[in-house]
């Protein structure tokens, strides 16, 4: 928020070089008339770190001419070359039917006595004599080749923990993966090396000599910014962090076992690879030790809770350490490593990003919890101040906490050393991270919007308000039946009951909260605070879920915070509600967040939830008797399904670039003049969606947007007569399409003869650029008079009409019109709603 709108004419070294306006005009020679480079209208620059500047150059991305492939889409297609045998990638499985039956069978779970079936069956009696591919007989061979393919990824390991409980020592086992070899694996990787960032950027959008700052992943942050100014230049290595991001959250498998998975990101990789599946994603790491209780809290005095409680964070704390000690020594001196580039680099493991809820939380950080005096693990504000987002208090450091559990630890009495501790909000506990260097555990905690606002805010506290304010007015019925009845959009999650359902996820209340301010707006007093408060919050919501954040929206959202502020206060005045609870308070912090680690998309929960899913399927093959000992079986199952994805990955990358081979070869036989998709290839600059069948082809200029769900085919006439009579948008059809036609295509001679034949579509899909991160994006709007036997759907457009601005409308119908001179045209039939 420090970066305002600034002149092009102050490009100058400082920016790695890029030519300015000024460095333009003097290029000028007044001999020739020609002048130097010129820089485009619209464009992204991206700046190296000032001590990067001699090895890295500041690049300009134009957008007045978007490219016609996605950068990412270049990148999932080349990421994974050259890891495994080019001729042979399915190794060490001997043939592709081989992998093709592992494959189904580690994503079916099937179990052992199903797979020893099926291959004895067709390697058998089910087969005829040389029928069948796979080589595999037995249960004994599938497992054999799948133990052969783990050893190409990082396998798991067990370590032991011990601490004494009421003088009774106490061994816990766990089993994890060493991230020092998890991270070696990605770094070296050719594919992963080529899109990997190694260095942070300072990245600005220019537009007509103005000029403004703005972020999105982690690299173009200001933590990471931090760390690269305080590691030392390239001598000649070049010094590189590599920043992580850590998720753990506990979890059921059955209705009453829950497990406790620890994932890992990379955060140098492009969000769209970290965040899936496969090589470069997202690895279990390892499974947080579940310490039982011995007996039932209300059985024991205080005293004792505290130190049953104090002993699970201990364990907490030794788990952590053991699992990343590998790493701690590179954080400080770095570890020279060649990466897949071929390039030598000195590099510092560290963490980012923490993505916890506020339970786990209070845990990781081994700070106090919701009722104590300072409840925030990443400040001191103080319980009474919960609900204040206007003023800032003390942040947490990892050398302030460390120094007040040292100085806790001395304290000549028990109750000096809880009142010390008291009065920081913390727990007598070291943490693990504060031997890791460039890694705060306080700060690296990341504001989360599923579980802080959607389902927090929202979800548990406005949300929960509004039904009880609509269940003691009577109207809940008229709020579940208007709910039913609201437009359908795409993305957004159509609810028909609202008031008979108690909805827990997310995703659920985010969609609620869209729809429901338009709602309550017709049905509550006009002057209810709680509908304002409502939209202030979503606002906050749809701003901060952004995918790019500039300086300037990081002032709208701030303003934003603070209506949402002024008008908790109205509410709590009015509706006697409490808002001083900490997830409240962290609002304060998110755009502290952005600043630092990039938009908050880059730490989300939604990416982890998934995980406990793939632990329910694992835990579901073994004998469920024993939750800790079943571990090294979940483990061994883990490292199954990644090894079975890393080969997909490589086998289809391997017959895309075979693919292409040919069809360069034959590209000279393809003549086809008629072939739907080579008309429409420019649409959205890269797109693999199918052109949809049609009677009428699309025209050559449809390259932005392309109708699909093809409904009727005739003439102009025929139609009128078939559906004017019952439906007003066709009556007149011809006489009102024919004035149209001649308006905007004065060269069309068209007769009272001539047929136009016209085909009826019910959507459309548009390609545009983003107004969020300037990327590539694609729409779908649906004209449909019986949407799925749910009635009539018909989207909401806005178009630009005769008068200046843009009009609001319904989209009832699309018409692709083919005319007698071969001319081919689209149009849509729109409802003014005004």
């Amino acid at each position: 928020m420090d970066v305002e709108a600034t002149s092009l004419p102050t490009f100058d070294s400082d920016l790695g070089g890029i030519p300015s306006a000024a460095t333009n005009s003097e290029s000028e020679s007044d001999e020739t008339g020609e002048i130097g480079p010129a820089l485009p209208n619209v464009y992204l620059l991206s700046v190296p770190h000032p001590k990067n500047r001699k090895l890295l150059f500041s690049e300009i991305i134009s957008l007045s001419h978007p490219k016609e492939a996605s950068d990412i889409a270049e990148v999932e297609a080349r990421r994974l070359e050259n890891t495994l045998d080019a001729g042979r990638p399915w190794a060490p499985w001997n043939s592709l039917a081989d992998f093709g039956y592992t494959e189904s069978a580690v994503k079916g779970v099937l179990s052992k006595d199903i797979i020893d079936m099926q291959l004895k069956g067709l390697s058998g009696p089910w087969s005829n004599p040389g029928g069948s591919r796979i080589t595999m007989k037995d249960y004994r061979d599938y497992k054999l080749y799948l133990a052969k393919a783990r050893t190409l990824g990082v396998k798991f390991l067990n370590a032991t923990v011990e601490a004494d409980l009421w003088g009774e020592p106490k061994r816990y086992t766990f089993y994890y993966r060493d991230p020092w070899e998890w991270i070696l694996s990605l770094v070296t990787d050719p594919g992963l090396a080529r899109v990997s960032q190694w260095q942070s950027r300072r990245l600005y959008y220019c537009e007509n000599g103005e000029m403004e700052r703005y972020v999105h992943e982690p690299f173009t942050a200001d933590r990471w910014h931090e760390v690269d100014s305080e590691l030392p230049a390239a001598n000649p290595l070049m010094h590189c962090w590599l920043p992580l991001h850590i998720w753990l959250d506990k979890g059921l498998v059955t209705s009453h076992v829950k497990m406790f998975p620890i994932v890992l990101r990379a955060l140098w990789l492009p969000s769209e690879i970290r965040n899936a599946s496969g090589n470069g994603g997202g690895v279990i790491i390892g499974f947080m030790i579940m310490v039982e209780d011995p007996g039932h809290s209300k059985n024991r005095t205080e005293r004792q809770n505290y130190e049953f409680n104090q002993f699970k964070r201990e364990i907490y704390q030794q788990v952590m350490e053991k699992l990343f000690e590998t790493i701690w020594k590179k954080s400080w001196f770095g570890e020279p490593v060649r990466c897949g580039d071929d390039v030598v680099r000195n590099l510092y493991p560290g963490f980012l990003i923490e993505s916890l809820d506020f339970e786990e939380a209070w845990s990781f950080t081994c700070c106090r919890a919701n009722r104590a005096k300072h409840p925030c693990p990443r400040c001191l504000v103080s319980h009474e101040m919960l609900d204040c987002l206007h003023q800032f208090f003390p942040l947490r450091s990892s050398e302030a906490m460390r120094n007040v559990v040292e100085r806790a630890t001395c304290a000549p009495t028990a109750a000096q050393r809880d009142k010390l501790l008291m009065d920081h909000g913390l727990h007598d506990v070291p943490h693990f991270m504060w031997n890791i260097r460039f890694s705060d555990p306080y700060l690296s905690f990341i504001y989360d919007l599923l579980h802080f606002l959607e389902a927090g805010k929202w979800g548990h506290h406005l949300w929960s308000l509004t039904l009880d304010l609509l269940e003691k007015l009577g109207l809940l019925a008229e709020v579940t039946k208007r709910m039913a009845k609201f437009s359908r959009w795409r993305n957004l999650k159509h609810i028909n009951d609202l008031a008979t359902k108690d909805f827990t996820d997310g995703q659920t209340h985010l969609d609620i909260l869209k729809c429901i301010v338009y709602i309550l707006c017709e049905i509550l007093p006009p002057k209810s605070t709680l509908i304002p408060c409502i939209r202030a919050l979503l606002k906050c919501r749809m701003l901060l879920g952004l995918r790019v954040m500039t300086t300037s929206r990081q002032l709208v959202v701030q303003q934003c915070i603070e209506d949402y502020e002024k008008w908790c206060k109205r509410v709590s005045e009015d509706y006697d509600k409490n808002f001083k609870f900490p997830k409240q308070h962290y609002l304060i912090h998110a755009l502290d967040d952005v600043r630092l680690k990039g938009v908050l998309r880059n730490g989300t929960t939604r990416t982890g939830e998934g995980i406990h899913q793939e632990v329910k399927q694992h835990y579901g093959q073994t004998n469920k008797r024993n939750t800790e000992a079943q571990n090294k079986q979940i483990s061994i199952r883990d490292e199954d399904q990644e090894v079975v994805a890393r080969t997909r990955l490589l086998i289809d990358d391997f017959f895309r670039r075979a693919s292409q081979t040919a069809e360069l070869s034959d590209a000279s036989s393809d003549t086809d003049a008629t072939n739907q998709e080579a008309d429409v290839a420019q649409f959205k600059q890269g797109s693999a969606r199918r052109v949809p069948k049609s009677r009428i082809p699309p025209a050559n200029g449809e390259n932005q947007w392309i109708f699909g769900s093809p409904l009727q085919y005739g003439d102009s006439r025929s139609y009128e007569d078939l559906h004017g009579g019952n439906n007003p948008i066709y009556r007149a059809l011809d006489p009102r399409l024919r004035e149209f036609l001649h308006s905007q295509f004065p060269d069309e001679y068209l007769t009272y003869e001539d047929t136009i034949m016209i085909e009826i579509f019910q959507c459309v899909y548009i390609a545009y650029q983003s107004k969020d991160d300037w990327t590539n994006a694609e729409d779908i709007l649906r004209c449909n008079s019986n949407w799925y036997n749910s009635g009539p759907r018909y989207d909401c457009v806005l178009f630009n009409s005769d008068q200046p601005g843009v009009a609001c409308a319904r989209l009832r119908s699309l018409v692709r019109c083919q005319l007698p001179s071969g001319r081919v045209v689209g149009l849509a039939v729109v409802q003014n709603m005004t």
